[in-house]
């Protein structure tokens, strides 16, 4: 497997998101090697660690926070070639 993506899904229970999202935060802030892509959405090359996964899987656990995992065998391709998503930490200096 070369990335994942990880997507969690707060249901009707948003405090239990909240606390979920304020975790996540707290321990990928400083994480290389995952990409925040929208709030509920995380981009993880496993190829160089796989710990922002297991993280996520985790927390999500822990918070009892429904998510999914799909799982990319090649290097995820954005088309058309040349774009460049910025994370949401990056979307928020604009």
């Amino acid at each position: 497997m070369h990335s994942a993506l990880f997507v969690a899904s707060y249901g009707t229970d948003r405090i239990g998101w909240g606390e979920f999202l304020a975790f996540v935060d707290s321990q990928l802030k400083d994480a290389k090697h995952v990409l925040r892509l929208a709030e509920n959405v995380w981009l993880v090359n496993a190829q160089k660690s796989f710990a922002p996964l297991a993280h996520l899987v985790a927390l999500a656990e822990q918070r009892r926070v429904t998510y999914g995992i799909l799982p990319f065998e090649r290097e995820p391709e954005w088309l058309p070639g040349g774009f460049d998503p910025n994370t949401i930490r990056g979307q928020s200096g604009r």
